[in-house]
């Protein structure tokens, strides 16, 4: 795990370093610190999907323009993404197996996940208006867990380790868009929403067959250097 967190950090030096390779791409930068609604979901009729829950992520942004007007570009960047999100196991036994402990059938637990986000998108903006640019893009985002904590609804665990009931890779489809307002001197300011699909099985609780995705509507916000 420490070498696989090496390596993304790597990753995310090489994006910075990157910027005077592509300079004449015209590059740009910017961090962001986006708040989200997340909730996991379910094929399985023994697993209940629960409430939605509130998430962060924050990081460094990149976009690599193709054309010379700045319109069309690759999107992609390092985040941290900090998620939860809930579910319900039911099963016929009266019993759940659930990070080395024995619950209750129909016992929620609460995931508290932390992944590395690498994004990939096309990205598309308008000619700047009034000072303002619009922007949409579609591609996917790659996740590695990095932490993975839970909480029991009888109160039994309380940020547990909980490594062993959650997958190590994610990933998910990215499509967006919003708005971006200049704010002079090659700065500005960007608003948008995100909507993130999952499409691996993030769980691994091995009592149940089934496929859990996470899925996000993020609220991006960020300055653009």
């Amino acid at each position: 795990m420490k070498q696989i967190r090496n390596k993304l950090w790597l990753l995310g030096f090489v994006i910075l370093l990157s910027q005077p390779t592509f300079s004449q791409r015209k590059t740009r930068l910017s961090f962001t610190g986006s708040p989200s609604v997340n909730w996991l979901s379910s094929d399985s009729q023994g697993v209940e999907s629960g409430k939605a829950a509130i998430g962060f992520d924050y990081g460094i942004n990149a976009d690599f323009f193709f054309d010379e007007e700045q319109r069309y570009a690759f999107a992609t960047g390092l985040l941290i993404n900090n998620v939860r999100g809930n579910l319900r196991y039911y099963d016929d036994a009266g019993a759940i197996r659930f990070a080395g402990e024995t619950f209750d059938s129909g016992t929620q637990f609460r995931y508290r996940l932390k992944y590395v986000e690498v994004p990939l998108a096309i990205k598309l903006q308008t000619s700047q208006f009034r000072r303002w640019t619009y922007w949409g893009q579609f591609g996917f985002s790659s996740f590695v867990n990095i932490q993975a904590k839970g909480d029991s609804g009888n109160g039994f665990l309380d940020k547990h380790n909980i490594h062993d009931e959650v997958g190590l890779f994610n990933l998910a489809l990215n499509i967006g868009g919003g708005s971006s307002f200049d704010l002079g001197a090659n700065n500005a300011v960007t608003v948008g929403l995100i909507y993130k699909n999952g499409f691996l099985d993030v769980t691994s609780n091995e009592q149940f067959d089934d496929k859990t995705t996470l899925n996000s509507v993020v609220l991006k916000i960020g300055l653009i250097f």
